[in-house]
């Protein structure tokens, strides 16, 4: 009896210290795993924190950015402001330039169409005064005849209408409306170098004319485009004007029509253009002649209204010793 209860009672000892270690060695890992947790815990806390203050900087630079963004905007806007009313002043600039070079190269021309009526009026009225003269030498010396006094009073209506038609020409030319029209080319060149031509023959230089003999119409603006080919008629007889006495001068202006194009070529025999100054010679002010003699718009204001208003353009076609030639090309729309 007693065997067995030693030997129930060395069972449950052996059964408790069993017990007792398995329940250290769990104590043990349950402290391990505690302190872990712990740590865990610790860490967790310290990240949430930095997110908070991670977030809060982030904040801090999007209210940075923001106001950053405004004050650019801001500083844009007034860029732009001032841009614009920088643009404006140039534009307003231009214009006013464009306008005083629209308005010298108009006096100059009104002084030149001075000078052309004065040529052309110089001979009529000279033949009128030599008339009249001899119709009161006549009297004076009693030799006066009904007949001679017809012819006298005859040459003088006739130079009288020819000095009334010079007005009405030039009236005709200065009225010319800035408005597209559809014209003769031939009737237009005519008529420009009926304006020119007394001028010429003062200087004793030829304008030969090459005009088909079939009319080429154009839609374009008549005034503007007879101004050019004066200015280019006005540039050749400034160019001939430096040749010999002796020297033949001629200015030819040759009109020619290809598919859909129609060119105007203005040439002359004086000496050409140097090469130095070919590079300039569309230049604004740019002038070879006396202050007093010219403005040096002439050229440059004909390529621009060329360009701007015909639809076309003005070059120069070939230049040499033996001359200079300019060539007007338009398309026909």
């Amino acid at each position: 009896m007693k065997n067995r209860e030693n030997d129930s009672a060395i069972l449950l000892e052996k059964k408790f210290n069993e017990f007792s270690s398995e329940f250290s060695t769990l104590l043990q890992d349950y402290k391990r795993k505690s302190k872990r947790l712990d740590r865990i815990i610790k860490l967790s806390d310290k990240q949430q924190f930095d997110m908070i203050k991670l977030n809060e900087q982030l904040d801090q630079y999007k209210n940075h950015l923001e106001n950053l963004v405004d004050e650019k905007t801001k500083e844009l806007q007034e860029l732009n402001k001032n841009l614009e009313q920088r643009v404006q002043e140039e534009v307003e600039a231009n214009r006013k330039k464009d306008q005083h070079l629209h308005d010298q190269a108009k006096f100059a021309q009104l002084g030149e169409l001075i000078g052309n009526i004065a040529h052309q009026w110089r001979q009529p009225l000279n033949a009128i005064s030599t008339t009249v003269s001899g119709m009161q030498a006549m009297r004076e010396l009693g030799i006066y005849e009904q007949e001679e006094e017809d012819e006298a009073l005859k040459i003088i209506f006739e130079r009288t209408q020819y000095l009334s038609g010079v007005i009405n020409n030039f009236r005709d030319f200065i009225d010319q409306k800035h408005e597209q029209e559809n014209i003769s080319l031939q009737d237009l060149i005519q008529s420009t170098a009926d304006i020119i031509k007394s001028s010429l023959e003062n200087d004793i230089i030829n304008l030969n004319l090459d005009l088909p003999s079939e009319d080429i119409e154009l839609l374009t603006i008549p005034s503007d485009l007879s101004n050019v080919l004066l200015t280019l008629i006005k540039n050749s007889k400034d160019a001939l004007s430096k040749l010999d006495a002796t020297d033949e001068k001629i200015i030819t202006i040759t009109l020619e029509q290809k598919e859909n194009q129609i060119d105007i070529i203005v040439a002359d025999n004086a000496k050409g253009i140097g090469v130095d100054i070919l590079p300039k010679i569309f230049d604004p002010y740019f002038t070879t002649k006396h202050q007093s003699q010219g403005t040096g718009l002439g050229l440059y204001l004909a390529r621009k209204t060329m360009e701007e208003k015909l639809n076309g353009t003005l070059e120069v076609l070939e230049t040499s010793h033996k001359g200079t030639k300019f060539i007007i090309s338009i398309k026909q729309v």
